[in-house]
């Protein structure tokens, strides 16, 4: 536990960006979703947490931005965060994003430094995609989202609806995912970034 507890508190891993998955919820209306994504995830058997500063256990709650914690993925254990924003600017026509984050240091110590995340084709831990493809799975089953992305620093860069029409950046890195139904709605120029959770 002393291990964990030192990995958690290194604030030489909390740096770098962020390799993360982000979802487009539902309008900021309505908060409950953001509630059972939270409970999901720190309920899992491989996460402990979140912490305090001080690594002892906090109760959840979505007034919280931010979550932070430990998760094992095989047989390595990172720190990450959950982190919920709401847009209230104007709340009628805002969204409720819930991302899962991992900083880019953290990752780098933990799974080898040939995870350079800062290169211009950064590498990532088949363990963490595989997370994140569950997660997102998983995720959509409680609560079927608007969009998610997977990729570096992604968070809010994009929006279901800016996929309706042709993106002007037709390099993009991100990896994008929605169900069926909002499928039918993605200029069929992006199709080639998008998948369909229900193929995963």
């Amino acid at each position: 536990m002393t291990e964990l507890k030192d990995i958690f508190l290194d604030k030489d891993l909390r740096c770098g960006g962020f390799y993360e998955l982000a979802i487009q919820v539902c309008p900021s209306i309505d908060n409950d979703p953001i509630k059972l994504y939270t409970d999901f995830i720190w309920t899992l058997n491989n996460v402990s947490g979140p912490f305090g500063e001080d690594f002892k256990t906090i109760q959840t709650d979505i007034e919280n931005f931010q979550h932070r914690g430990l998760i094992r993925l095989d047989n390595f254990d990172i720190p990450f965060m959950t982190y919920n924003v709401c847009e209230t600017e104007p709340i009628e026509t805002g969204f409720n994003w819930f991302d899962i984050c991992f900083y880019t240091a953290a990752i780098e110590h933990v799974f080898g430094s040939e995870y350079q995340t800062w290169t211009e084709n950064p590498k990532v831990p088949k363990e963490l995609t595989d997370f994140f493809i569950k997660t997102l799975k998983d995720l959509y089953k409680i609560f079927p989202f608007e969009l998610a992305m997977l990729d570096f620093e992604v968070s809010g860069q994009y929006y279901l609806d800016d996929l309706t029409k042709p993106l002007t950046n037709n390099w993009t890195t991100s990896n994008f995912y929605v169900g069926q139904k909002k499928y039918d709605l993605i200029a069929t120029e992006n199709r080639k970034f998008v998948k369909q959770i229900e193929e995963l």
